[in-house]
Parts: structure tokens; C-alpha cells; sequence
């Protein structure tokens, strides 16, 4: 049988194989086989879970985002393989905690939510949206589970990269600030969102993820329409100021000069009002 889940994680694998073996093969060899392993099997357990918008192609457009920006950065630094590599694992696996029975812990009557191995029960009904206020540190649990003892990839630093993707973001306090990787990730989660072409259609999807989650009164959103109206405030006010220094390794590179013109296409749609797809308005 041929599923979608299992073509989009061999795409991913091929695609990142090719890159890091052409880019690090002959430095960094174990690395370069790694990464493409642990993407194929990050990708199939994300096609696990049923929530509506924080799916499998969701992670692949924040892995692509991420490795785009990567390669700019590469361009106006040096990068070494390791950094690729702990940066796309944690594009990877930043939002595979949303996925119930990941971990080793984890039954029917109790989902881990943190180190100490507190649990939650969900309600009868519930999809893997009703883990999102716990998705990141139960992603955080899935990397040292799976990645410790490796030897290659440091799982802490993994961790503190995909702390990069809690939301709703705020900008920390000096003593606070968030290391160079979990911005990287931060930027590549808004980027591979916000810039997917196809991202206004995928409202509707995103809004009752997060009437789940009990985010939208939080976030003032009323219906899915709402999420598109009050998309420019949200991408200038929550969004611009974290990812001007990944606009500009995006900028020297054509497929990430794509992902500029996608996030301001859907800026302008938004704007303007053009009903072009997307939730009734």
C-alpha cells in the first residue's frame, strides 16, 4: 500500500540525503546518513497524528523553510555540519509531541506532559490538537528519548532548539534570550507557516485547532474568517520582529527569495481582502 504520509517521508529522506551527502558526505559521513534516517522516521510518526493543520505537511514546509534558511546562512558564514544537523532535526521533530502514544510513557489514560512525568487525560472525542499546550516539551521528551546515546546529535542542544517554537512567542529579557538554533527553528516555523502558498486556505484547519486547544478566545478569533482579517496585525506585531535575520539569508538564495514572495502574497491577500480562497468572509 502506498500512503501519503509514506511518500511525503522518502521525498523528505531523498531530498535531504542528497543534500548532505553532496554538502558533508565525505567530512561527516555518519552524519550525513543520520539525518535522512531520523527525517523518514520523524515524517512517518507526524502522518500518525489526526490533527487538522499541525500535520505531516506542516512539519515538511518548516523542515524546508529551515534548510533554506540554513543555506543562506551558510552563504554569509561558515556552518558546520553539525549545526545543519541539530538545527533541521529540531525543524523535524518540533511538533511531533502533538502525536499521542510517542512516547514510551503515554496510554489511553494519561499523556506525558513534562519531565517529571505528570500526565493528562483527554476528553472523549479528543484529537492530538488537544495536546498543544504540552506539544513542546512533549517534543522535547521524544528527542531525548530517541536521541540520547547517539553520539552525533546532542539532544539538549535539539531541545533548546525546538524551545524556539513555543507560542505565542515573546521577545525574552536579555538574561532570557534564546540561543542562535531555537531562533533559527522560531523563524523557520513562522516562515514554513506563513509562507506556505497554500496557507489561507488551511484556516479553516488552523481555527478548530485552536477552539480545541481553548486559544481562540485567548486570540480574539470569533470564526475562521477572523484568523485571515487579523492576519497583517498578527504577522507584524507576533511575527516580523523574530525572523528579520532569516529574511535575510533567505534573500541570497533563489528558493528562499520564494518563500519572501509567498509570505508577502498572503499578506497582500489578506489586506486587501481578496476572497480568494480560504474561509467565507
Amino acid at each position: 500500500m502506498i500512503t501519503l504520509p509514506e511518500l511525503a517521508a522518502d521525498a523528505l529522506g531523498d531530498f535531504l540525503t542528497a543534500y548532505v551527502q553532496r554538502r558533508f558526505g565525505k567530512s561527516e559521513p555518519e552524519l550525513a546518513e543520520l539525518v535522512p534516517s531520523l527525517a523518514r522516521i520523524a515524517m512517518e510518526c507526524i502522518g500518525n497524528s489526526d490533527a487538522l493543520y499541525h500535520n505531516i505537511e506542516h512539519t515538511m514546509l518548516v523542515t524546508m523553510a529551515g534548510h533554506d534558511i540554513l543555506r543562506g546562512r551558510a552563504l554569509h558564514t561558515h556552518m558546520a555540519p553539525e549545526d545543519y544537523a541539530h538545527v533541521i532535526v529540531a525543524c523535524l521533530t518540533h511538533d511531533i509531541g502533538y502525536v499521542r502514544g510517542i512516547l514510551p510513557e503515554d496510554t489511553p489514560d494519561g499523556y506525558v506532559i513534562n519531565e517529571a512525568g505528570e500526565t493528562v487525560k483527554l476528553p472523549r472525542g479528543a484529537s492530538d490538537a488537544a495536546l498543544t499546550p504540552y506539544h513542546v516539551d512533549r517534543s522535547k521528551l521524544y528527542v531525548f528519548e530517541r536521541l540520547t546515546g547517539t553520539g552525533l546529535l546532542d539532544p539538549q542542544r535539539v531541545a533548546n532548539a525546538i524551545e524556539g517554537s513555543r507560542f505565542p512567542s515573546t521577545i525574552p529579557d536579555a538574561h532570557e534570550a534564546l540561543c542562535e538554533d531555537a531562533n533559527l527553528v522560531r523563524a523557520a516555523d513562522f516562515i514554513g507557516q506563513l509562507g506556505d502558498p497554500h496557507y489561507i486556505r488551511k484556516a479553516n484547519a488552523l481555527y478548530f485547532e485552536f477552539e480545541e486547544a481553548g486559544l481562540n478566545r485567548q486570540l480574539g478569533y470569533d470564526t475562521p474568517a477572523d484568523l485571515v482579517h487579523r492576519y497583517p496585525q498578527f504577522y507584524w506585531n507576533s511575527v516580523a520582529p523574530y525572523i528579520q535575520k532569516a529574511i535575510q539569508y533567505l534573500k541570497v538564495t533563489a528558493s528562499g527569495r520564494q518563500w519572501i514572495a509567498n509570505l508577502y502574497s498572503n499578506l497582500f491577500l489578506a489586506e486587501r481582502d481578496m476572497a480568494l480562497l480560504g474561509p467565507q468572509r
